[in-house]
């Protein structure tokens, strides 16, 4: 009974800890900072996301960039991709890296235990094996920053990658589609609109199913991230926990702003 019970404690914890990093590793992509990496990139809008988020692929057909991000229609995607491979990709990384960075200096550099709370993220991410997760793979050999604010947006959004990839697989392993996914997500039909969906509708035979499975879905993505978080010990979950709440409250004065880009940031993996 001890080792059920506890495993079901390591599964609360990856819930517990889901929005937060969430919020804290997907929010630069909609800011002004990813907008600039944009202009400099001589692009706008997708492309500019695509290659900078997946261009540590590599010189990839756009089917695997679909592939890999899984939410998006596989032409919204052909359509972005092959725009933004106009640049080059080692420079379109190198430019939305340095926007992810700039966010966070811009974001979280008055808080006072962005160090600490780097630092045991970073241990996450150096301990988690990367199977199954390309981009969190190719995130996790980029250059870090020097300096903790910028370095603490960096690996969030790469822990991000980490769960976007769990979560993928839990999606259809619960029987879901992917635009089924995002559909019944917490911005309905207007974010499905967004990610590229024209068909934003829920068929009336699949609704009851939808909704159970999603669910389930969110739980196999927790159950999934357990052993990351079990590189963490006992107490240093607590503190990741406690310092995690503090970084997205200085993050975002507006709390129902942080909500909603931390369950935005789940479904757009």
């Amino acid at each position: 009974m001890t080792e059920i019970f506890a495993a079901d404690d390591d599964v609360a914890y990856a819930a517990r800890v889901r929005g937060g990093v969430g919020s804290l590793g997907g929010a630069f992509f909609l800011s002004a900072q990813a907008r600039q990496a944009g202009k400099d990139l001589g692009l706008r809008g997708w492309p500019t996301y695509f290659v900078g988020r997946c261009g540590v692929l590599g010189p990839v057909e756009a089917d695997v960039v679909t592939a890999v991000c899984g939410f998006f229609p596989e032409s919204f995607v052909e359509k972005a991709w092959n725009e933004g491979r106009e640049v080059d990709l080692t420079l379109a990384v190198e430019v939305y890296l340095q926007a992810c960075q700039e966010w966070g200096r811009a974001h979280l550099s008055g808080f006072d235990d962005v160090e600490r709370l780097s630092e045991l993220a970073e241990q996450v991410v150096d301990q988690t094996p990367s199977i199954g997760a390309p981009l969190f793979a190719g995130w996790r050999t980029l250059p870090r920053a020097q300096d903790a604010p910028a370095r603490l947006a960096q690996v969030m959004t790469t822990l991000r990658e980490l769960r976007g990839a769990m979560h993928l697989a839990a999606v259809m392993a619960s029987g879901l589609t992917p635009r089924e996914a995002i559909v019944s997500g917490p911005g309905g039909g207007a974010n499905a609109s967004f990610f590229g969906w024209a068909d934003v509708e829920i068929a009336e035979d699949r609704y009851d199913f939808i909704q159970s499975a999603r669910a389930e879905a969110e739980r196999k993505t927790d159950r999934m991230l357990t052993a990351s978080w079990q590189t963490l010990n006992l107490g240093d979950r607590a503190e990741f926990a406690t310092l995690l709440d503090r970084a997205v409250a200085i993050a975002f004065p507006d709390r129902s702003e942080s909500a909603e880009l931390g369950a935005a940031a789940v479904q757009a993996n």
